[in-house]
């Protein structure tokens, strides 16, 4: 009963106060994002691609011409309505930040119990397509000094939500998006649902688990410093091309590299030795010797970041 529905088609949330109004957009306490369906044009064959929450559209908003990403959110039952709450606080709280995805605005669609959100349109797709763009281009990875401004970046972001309590739970290649300004910036944040490591649940989110901390696999208590496995395991995968787990054919078989075999390790002899650390200070199982994210962006691989380096991995991006 936390949620209501009045005759207009607005959602009223009482714990929080949120409000999602086909006419009005939504209504955050202490903050109004309006935005009406008739401001957006949205392409509907330009799906971008598929989210936690929904599946993603281009669009343009037509006072401006701007383009945006249309996430469209399926509200029709109560836990999807939460996890509406926590992308809305992520979006919210990652206002401002250079590395996380911003947004405009969203609207209630009262005809079938949708949301869109309109968010800011990274014209390059994810890390993922990233990947696939260098294998056809024959590398095998990105260079040194292109992996320390992503590194740079993808740390800097996560930072800002950590600083904001906000644990991502849901890091991989596909949340990460970059666009032709050089710019790479976290995207899903706050929205990825608690995993228990079952079976049944690591069959149906496989695509999640895979990036997973060892700690989250093994069911134990995790923090923030979960999410700094998960980029450890972005960033060998942009450094080598390939993911660091060669046999993930079942759930076993990733428990034992996750859980029991020794963790990925970048070549000294191929990586420079900052790239090197950066990752096993990453993807160490001991928590305790795990560094956070702020500590990390103190290491020399990251600590050098400018937007010259920006310039140049804007550079690489349009080789590609």
């Amino acid at each position: 009963m936390t949620w209501s529905i009045d005759e207009s088609g607005t959602m009223h949330h009482k714990a929080t106060g949120m409000k999602v109004s086909p006419e009005s957009g939504i209504s955050f306490p202490g903050s109004e994002y309006k935005l009406r369906p008739q401001d957006i044009d949205v392409e509907s064959d330009s799906r971008l691609g598929a989210g936690a929450g929904g599946v993603v559209q281009k669009g343009v908003i037509r006072t401006t011409g701007q383009p945006v990403a249309i996430k469209v959110i399926k509200v029709d039952d109560k836990p999807k309505r939460d996890q509406l709450i926590n992308e809305i606080r992520g979006l919210v709280q990652a206002q401002g930040c250079p590395y996380l995805v911003q947004w405009y605005a969203g609207f209630a669609n009262n005809t079938n119990l949708q949301v869109n959100v309109a968010l800011e349109f990274m014209d390059l797709g994810s890390l993922a397509d990233l990947k696939k763009r260098m294998a056809n281009a024959g590398m095998s990875g990105a260079p040194s000094n292109h992996v320390a401004a992503i590194s740079a970046q993808v740390t800097l972001g996560l930072s800002h939500l950590h600083s904001k309590h906000i644990l991502h739970r849901d890091i991989k290649l596909e949340n990460i998006l970059h666009n032709r300004e050089g710019r790479v910036k976290l995207t899903d944040f706050g929205i990825a649902k608690d995993l228990d490591a079952t079976l049944a649940v690591a069959g149906t989110f496989v695509g999640t688990v895979t990036y997973m901390s060892p700690e989250r696999c093994l069911g134990e208590d995790y923090t923030f410093i979960s999410d700094i496995w998960s980029v450890g395991m972005v960033i060998y995968e942009i450094s080598t091309g390939n993911y660091p787990f060669k046999d993930i054919s079942s759930f076993p078989a990733l428990f034992e590299h996750l859980c029991e075999k020794p963790e990925p390790r970048l070549d000294p002899g191929v990586y420079p030795t900052a790239q090197c650390e950066y990752v096993a200070l990453s993807l160490v199982r001991d928590v305790s010797q795990r560094w956070d994210a702020e500590r990390l962006l103190s290491h020399p691989f990251v600590s050098g970041f400018t937007a010259a380096d920006e310039q140049a991995l804007a550079q690489f991006f349009a080789t590609l």
